[in-house]
């Protein structure tokens, strides 16, 4: 059995902050303007967060919150799904030896 990893860690944390990142930044975007729209922000999906804000402090809050909170799930999801399989692929090499 070696110690050698397939890959270095460091490159599975800058693939999962950046895949992660730009995948739950897109769902974040898609959610704020579902919120703008839904809370009846004036110019709908064409509003800024502070026309947001504007609005009203709840849909100024809740924009935020999506689109900071959207890159950050994005990465917590990556890394739990490396957590994952790189448990699964210890186990199967363990198994084997």
């Amino acid at each position: 059995m070696s110690s050698v990893q397939a890959h270095p860690t460091w490159r599975g944390w800058l693939v999962d902050v950046v895949a992660g990142g730009l995948i739950g930044g897109i769902v974040g975007l898609v959610a704020a303007w579902n919120l703008m729209i839904y809370l009846g922000v004036e110019a709908g999906y064409e509003a800024s967060v502070g026309e947001a804000f504007g609005h009203s402090l709840l849909a100024g809050i809740l924009v935020t919150a999506a689109l900071v909170g959207g890159p950050v799930a994005g990465i917590w999801v990556a890394r739990r799904q490396r957590r994952k399989r790189d448990m699964r692929e210890k186990v199967s090499r363990s198994s084997a030896d």
